[in-house]
């Protein structure tokens, strides 16, 4: 066969395995950057994995810290690659040892699980850079001999575990912790990893992610009990005294969506920064009247508009309504960190919901989805999913590092282009949210200087969740709150004149700068091994 009837050969059939948004994107990859990879996995693990020679070099190192390892393992055909491990200081152990074992670490191994023969010298070399009680890695699977589908975890993150059981049955827990919370290895059932993970979470969040394929799974299809699972995140919850109607299901077997209870009757102030445009802020204002939280107001902050129809409007939906009034915002020019800030000042709510003029509410209880999040004493802002009216992806969350510097996670992908391993459908946390619809607490917002008015246009949003996460609070993406986004896709970008050039340079040099060291270490809830050149969560086949 020629070399070009084999390459045409190759390409239906990989158009008939991956589809044709696989095949464009590969197509733009060669034009870009003169590669085309074929299996970008495989690509990444003989890029990234050790060679035969690293291998022989690791059997013969020596930790400094000489650290002892003690596997449990749940199943006996796990025991071949736990002897196969380069790092030679380790036994095995029966669970019912593990309180009198005397090992640095305990290694817990799931059912269907096999190490990769480099997964313990992995594990050390982490341990002695990074101070932890309980780490973790990225894993894949392994059917018949073929490596697949490689799961790319986020480092901890403690409303992505209530969600689902992200972090996998390999879990590595310092000894010295155990013995002093012995309690912890008590009443352990078939989902030992699930409750041992909560069970740690009592004491400590000091969980490490090692993001590296150290294991895989043998069988495609890895047990779970739903019931149990959802019995292990109502324990945790009762034993913290945190407050719950009940656990859902989520859209996907095996995930979950925690129901808080809401404390109190808070007043919500809803900020919608509006000029003209009276047809977009009257789909928002017709949209939110299904709204079933009703201790709200809203303020609109009135910016330069000159319709006569505009004012004409604003006095009608301030006599339909008292809970809404219209704030005059006197400047000549668009500054909305100005025009928001100006809006939270007229407020008198307990909370400040940002909202876009542009936005259709489609979930009826939209307010408390973000209200029970935003309580939390943990949890800084609370944003939600948006949809372009199309139905694809707005905003599902923003990672630091994409584009350059933050983009909109899944943007512009179809609703129902997602598979059940996908984050988007599940409550979690991230790096930031966009503003075009959040949930803060007004203290809190006042705390932090609320928006930096020298960054008039862009990064605004990013820059203020970057500042509560500063402060050790979490910024929360809740999927059951969402609504239409009515930004169009095309358009102008902010560099499409001169003085939108000059602006945009200087909003963007005093967002580097500000955030410069926090830039360098990456977005710890989006995974190294993707790619940060597309908004989706793709593998990076180059070496990491």
């Amino acid at each position: 066969m020629s070399n070009l009837k084999l390459k045409i050969k190759n390409f239906r059939n990989s158009l008939r395995k991956n589809g044709v948004k696989t095949e464009i994107r590969r197509l733009t990859n060669f034009i870009k950057y003169r590669k085309t990879v074929i299996d970008p996995y495989a690509e990444w693990i003989e890029l990234n994995e050790p060679t035969k020679e690293n291998l022989e070099i690791a059997r013969k190192y020596n930790s400094f810290l000489n650290c002892t390892f003690a596997f449990v393992a749940e199943d006996e055909k796990s025991i071949p690659s736990i002897k196969n491990q380069t790092y030679t200081k380790w036994k095995i152990i029966k669970k019912e040892d593990i309180k009198t074992d005397d090992s640095d670490y305990i290694v817990f191994v799931g059912k269907s699980v096999e190490l990769a023969e480099f997964a313990l010298y992995d594990i050390v070399k982490t341990i002695e850079s990074k101070d932890g009680i309980a780490f973790y890695s990225d894993n894949d699977y392994k059917i018949n001999g073929v490596r697949k589908n490689p799961v790319f975890k986020p480092d901890f993150a403690i409303d992505t575990l209530t969600s689902r059981d992200y972090i996998g049955k390999m879990l590595v827990v310092k000894n010295k912790f155990l013995k002093y919370n012995p309690e912890i290895l008590d009443n352990f059932d078939e989902e030992l990893f699930y409750d041992l993970e909560f069970k740690i979470l009592d004491i400590t969040n000091e969980f490490v992610h090692i993001p590296k394929i150290l294991y895989h799974y043998t069988s495609e299809n890895i047990e779970k009990n739903v019931a149990k699972q959802k019995n292990i995140i109502k324990n945790y919850l009762n034993r913290n005294n945190i407050a719950f109607k009940e656990i859902k299901d989520g859209m996907y077997e095996g995930d979950y969506k925690v129901e808080y209870e809401i404390i109190g009757n808070p007043k919500i102030s809803i900020v919608v920064p509006n000029k003209d445009h009276i047809e977009d802020l009257q789909k928002l204002i017709e949209s939110m009247k299904k709204t079933t939280y009703s201790n709200y107001e809203l303020i609109i902050v009135e910016n330069n508009s000159d319709q006569k129809e505009t004012f004409e409007y604003y006095e009608k939906i301030q006599k339909d309504d008292s809970r809404i009034r219209v704030e005059k915002f006197e400047i000549n020019y668009f500054n909305y960190s100005s025009i928001v800030n100006y809006g939270v000042e007229k407020s008198t709510g307990d909370y400040i919901l940002m909202l876009n003029n542009d936005i259709e509410v489609l979930t009826p209880d939209w307010i408390e989805q973000m209200l029970m999040y935003a309580q939390r004493k943990d949890v800084g802002i609370c944003g939600v999913k948006l949809y372009f009216p199309d139905d694809t992806i707005q905003h599902a969350g923003v990672t630091m590092g994409i584009r350059g510097l933050a983009g909109h996670r899944y943007r512009e992908v179809s609703k129902n282009d997602f598979k059940k391993e996908d984050y988007i459908n599940i409550v979690q946390d991230l790096s930031a949210v966009t503003a075009a619809c959040f949930l803060v607490r007004k203290d809190l917002y006042n705390e932090v200087l609320g928006f930096d008015e020298k960054l008039a246009v862009a990064f605004n949003d990013v820059d203020f969740c970057l500042k509560i996460r500063k402060k050790g609070l979490l910024i929360v993406y809740n999927p059951f709150a969402y609504g239409y986004h009515y930004e169009s896709k095309s358009r102008g970008e902010d560099t499409e004149n001169k003085e939108k050039q000059e602006r945009f340079a200087r909003e963007y040099g005093l967002f580097v700068t500000r955030w410069s060291e926090m830039l360098s270490k990456g977005d710890p809830y989006y995974n190294v091994n993707y790619r940060l050149d597309v908004d989706i969560p793709e593998i990076n086949y180059n070496k990491i």
